[in-house]
């Protein structure tokens, strides 16, 4: 079998990914809102730094052997060249860099895109906003990643679309290129048809998104919903059982591929003196008995609130607790620009003053909140220093925290209180201590309990979820949908 060999990075054994050669393209064509890598020019001079995330792990040193382009906005209205080259690839491999206006990032991203698909997908109809001139321009934005494919696409590429932001291209680049081989992946949820049906747009974006050959989601539950809204907005032919929706000539397939992480990499942040040195400098500075982590951005959809009220129940029902337990809390700013997520901010800032004011003086202080964000180096070494990870958003596509945790956990010990409204629920269920956030009385509960479990049950239980995202890591979902698209 012809393999095409890329390393691992940051494995500890350097073993290679090892990937059937039939599956690979001649070329690939990424697109995705954002680039992978992060361009400056200083004095002339061209510069990029990788960016960080399951996607740019998986794909970037796959596109380094195979070549290709990778388009995307750069993230700044600063003047950049149109291509940069990224270094140390093997084959020819560009970021084509798209340029957007403030006023398109106004309407298309910051607008549409994350006041109206973002609620929506997420089941937070009341935070929805439409406005016919957001859709206007994320229609022209989607035309304008379609324009950038139809210029870089040679015969023989394989163009991968990626998220809720593009739902437009696939079908706009297939008017053009009837025989390209198009994938779409959709990182967040798929909400159900009924709710769906609240867009004003929803039969446009579905026909953008069946314009290509593979449609790919985390769980079954999102792909079930997509096709449901296929037959339910359309007269194509669906067939759920099968996961096929005709459309014209063609066969479009639906499709589970949950993305995960690259677990070596996050168990070698876990490993080693810098490592051990940091765990140490934590627990020290914490003087808990029980120290427990949450790492979000700052999102309506991941719970924070609710979750903090269920630790306020916790350590009320269990005065045991006081003194001895503190809740860290690392919410990375997002989306500072959108109002619902200033009010979010006050909200969990005044949650925790009263937690804290209600509950310090005891020993340790209850709600440690730090609203920056962390290296993976030092969110690694939190998590390895924690008894208990809180992973509990009221809905969220994946959420790869959850295995990042569990991949943090070289010990073996520590627990994961999960929300069943997670993608990696469905993986992690066997192992993780299982809260519906809405459940405030519930969630205090189980989280105590994951608190004082036996210490062997919780290892079964840990090893269980790391065995999991061990198998299934991120090189096991990129070869996956891969060979599906093939």
């Amino acid at each position: 079998m012809e393999t095409q060999r890329n390393t691992h990075p940051g494995s500890r054994t350097s073993s290679p990914v090892l990937l059937d050669k039939r599956i690979l393209p001649k070329r690939f064509l990424v697109v995705s809102n954002r680039l992978p890598y992060q361009i400056t020019v200083e004095d002339g001079d061209v510069r990029t730094t990788r960016g960080v995330g399951g996607l740019v792990t998986a794909l970037d040193p796959i596109v380094k052997g195979v070549g290709g382009t990778w388009i995307g906005w750069s993230g700044s209205y600063d003047e950049l060249p149109e291509t940069v080259s990224v270094p140390g690839a093997d084959r020819d491999y560009n970021l084509r860099v798209l340029s957007l206006t403030p006023e398109e990032v106004e309407h298309f991203y910051l607008g549409y895109s994350n006041k109206s698909l973002w609620p929506l997908f997420h089941y937070f109809q009341e935070h929805c906003e439409f406005s016919r001139r957001q859709w206007e321009v994320f229609r022209d934005v989607n035309r304008k990643f379609a324009n950038a494919i139809l210029r870089e696409y040679r015969e023989g590429d394989l163009i991968w679309i990626h998220d809720y932001h593009l739902m437009l291209v696939p079908a706009m680049v297939r008017e053009t290129l009837p025989e390209a081989q198009i994938g779409f992946f959709l990182h967040v949820p798929f909400p159900s048809a009924e709710l769906f049906l609240v867009e004003p747009h929803a039969r446009e974006l579905i026909e953008g998104v069946v314009g290509a050959d593979l449609v790919g989601f985390h769980i079954d539950t999102y792909a079930r919903n997509f096709v449901n809204a296929v037959d339910l907005i359309t007269g194509y032919n669906c067939k759920d059982d099968e996961r096929t929706i005709v459309v014209g000539d063609r066969t479009v397939h639906v499709g589970r591929f949950p993305i995960s992480i690259a677990f070596d990499n996050f168990e070698k942040r876990a490993t080693g003196p810098e490592a051990d040195e940091r765990v140490a400098k934590i627990q020290d500075y914490y003087h808990a008995d029980i120290l427990a982590i949450g790492v979000d951005r700052l999102d309506y959809t991941k719970g924070i609130p609710e979750r903090l009220q269920a630790i306020e129940l916790m350590l009320e029902r269990h005065p045991e607790l006081q003194g001895k337990f503190t809740f860290v809390q690392i919410s990375a700013p997002s989306r500072t620009k959108v109002e619902a997520y200033r009010e979010m901010r006050e909200k969990v800032e005044q949650i925790v003053g009263h937690i804290n004011g209600r509950f310090s003086g005891k020993g340790c202080i209850p709600i440690d909140y730090r609203y920056e964000s962390y290296s993976q180096d030092d969110l690694g070494a939190y998590f390895r220093a924690s008894n208990l990870g809180v992973v509990t958003p009221l809905r969220d596509g994946m959420n790869l925290v959850a295995k990042e945790y569990v991949a943090s956990k070289i010990d073996g010990g520590g627990a994961l209180v999960l929300s069943k409204f997670t993608g990696a629920y469905e993986e992690l269920k066997g192992g993780a201590f299982v809260v519906n956030p809405y459940d405030l009385e519930g969630t205090a509960e189980e989280m105590y309990h994951a608190i004082v479990a036996p210490k062997e049950g919780k290892r079964i239980r840990m090893q269980r979820m790391r065995d999991s995202v061990r198998r299934n890591d991120i090189y096991w979902w990129l070869e996956r949908f891969l060979r599906a698209l093939r």
